[in-house]
């Protein structure tokens, strides 16, 4: 493989998934120096994000139905394991166990360009960059600390200064409750960190309440994008606050003036490359919107329409009361991948048939959609 000019190997090498070639490099030296060849990182990069994403399936407790030669007296924290799909989409191939590094006990901020953002989901105070597939890390230094702290953390790249950057929007309150009153905010601060400097800057106050349980963020255009909650208990409207990576500053990203959208509470994803939002009405549809044009208002459209209590899915026993459907990801064959809260049932809708497919059931599991690579914190990340 050495004596192949470098375009070459790296096309071949690009090729294999990225969990068979991190197992290259124990081969020898020279094997290793080549996965770190900044070529092989990008063609991979490139190959992976024209099909099916991973999931990343982060669980206190073990998944021992779904993991080949899982050991069963394994009952370790922190268990991470990597899905794939098959190369036709319509069903998980394999599920693995991933190898994680010593540390607290965590759980998953953000994905981006196969890094992971985690964070100490005891005190929300130590952060690390980590990618499960290479096993680099990276713990990030502490930053301000404030009393009965709440902590909401983004994290993403800036493709301007080619650099990742992690947000820490804190609430907290001298008095011992952070909880909104009146229609007041609790104290807010906001710093950043780019890992190229691994410095906090203060960004001063956030006029916004994105804290909740575990709000996730939505990485679009340069934008981390969440949905807010709203201060006053009688309100369901929410709004849509972005922050830029690059200008470091916050926005608001128009919502449609009709629709459900605007009356009930959403939740946030990627969809095609376009910020999305999902809606789970009382009767039991569950409405995806799309904007098609990123922070252009009249681009939303209500794109799916998805009877959950439809076919025999009501009766399964995958569905239970309060519980709803979280939009995961959308699959290269155009199906829109579920996941049922409580139960943790996984499934794919076809927009064309409206049929409802299931995939698997893991009960105690966070599912991250995430991107294999080799990418570390140095690579030179270019646009797809």
């Amino acid at each position: 493989m050495e004596s192949l000019p470098r375009e070459i190997a790296g096309d071949i090498l690009s090729r294999l998934p990225v969990t068979s070639l991190v197992n290259v490099k124990f081969v020898c030296r020279s094997w290793r120096k080549l996965l770190q060849d900044s070529l092989l990182v990008f063609m991979l990069f490139l190959r992976t994000t024209k099909k099916d994403p991973c999931l990343i399936l982060h669980s206190v407790h073990p998944i021992k139905h779904y993991v080949a030669d899982f050991p069963s007296d394994d009952s370790t924290p922190n268990q991470l394991y990597v899905a794939d799909f098959s190369s036709e989409g319509d069903r998980i191939e394999v599920v693995k166990k991933i190898r994680v590094p010593t540390l607290p006990e965590f759980y998953v901020t953000a994905s981006c360009n196969g890094l992971l953002c985690l964070c100490d989901s005891l005190h929300s105070s130590k952060l690390f960059i980590y990618n499960p597939f290479t096993m680099d890390v990276l713990e990030l230094p502490d930053s301000a600390q404030y009393p009965n702290q709440q902590v909401v953390v983004g994290f993403g790249f800036s493709s301007m200064g080619n650099d990742y950057k992690v947000v820490k929007i804190v609430y907290y309150s001298h008095r011992g409750s952070i909880r909104p009153s009146g229609g007041n905010l609790p104290q807010s601060s906001v710093e950043i960190l780019s890992l190229r400097s691994l410095t906090w800057r203060s960004l001063g106050e956030i006029p916004y309440q994105i804290f909740g349980k575990r709000p996730s963020q939505v990485l679009v255009n340069g934008r981390l994008n969440w949905a807010t909650w709203s201060i006053y208990r009688c309100s369901s409207a929410r709004l849509i606050v972005s922050f830029d990576l690059s200008e470091e500053k916050f926005y608001e990203v128009p919502r449609p003036d009709c629709g459900s959208l605007d009356k009930f509470n959403h939740n946030l994803m990627v969809l095609g490359g376009c910020l999305s939002a999902s809606v789970y009405r009382k009767d039991g549809y569950f409405e995806i919107w799309v904007m098609k044009e990123y922070n252009v208002k009249e681009s939303w459209i209500n794109l799916y329409n998805i009877d959950i209590m439809d076919q025999s899915f009501e009766n399964s026993g995958l569905h239970l009361k309060r519980s709803y459907a979280r939009v995961i990801c959308l699959l290269k064959n155009g199906e829109i991948l579920l996941e049922m809260t409580i139960t943790r049932a996984l499934l794919s809708f076809d927009p064309k048939s409206k049929h409802l497919a299931f995939h698997g059931l893991l009960r105690w599991y966070e599912t991250i959609v995430h991107v294999g690579s080799l990418h570390w914190i140095d690579t030179h990340v270019v646009a797809t």
